[in-house]
């Protein structure tokens, strides 16, 4: 679970920064380039965090119902990663 509230904290942190440049800059180019790099960088961790979660830990001392919430949140959090980056451009339009 520690894993978990470091990723959840982690993603605001990432979508909270992502937020503030867009609006300083009024949607320029430059700062929705550095959107998407951030927002892929958050969807790489996403994916690499909830493989890790689903895979089968058998030697590992964790609980499969903290496994299933991490592995699951991870998934919604790469699915509104997606969808912020389609809306960054779908903004600028």
């Amino acid at each position: 679970m520690g894993i978990a509230a470091i990723a959840i904290s982690g993603a605001l942190l990432a979508f909270g920064g992502t937020i503030i440049p867009l609006a300083i800059f009024s949607g320029a180019l430059g700062a929705r380039i550095l959107d998407v790099f951030l927002l892929i960088v958050l969807l790489l961790v996403a994916v690499h965090l909830a493989r890790r979660s689903f895979r089968s830990r058998v030697t590992v001392d964790t609980f499969r119902i903290s496994r299933i919430i991490t592995g699951t949140y991870s998934i919604f959090l790469a699915v509104a990663t997606l969808y912020y980056i389609v809306e960054i451009f779908i903004i600028g339009r």
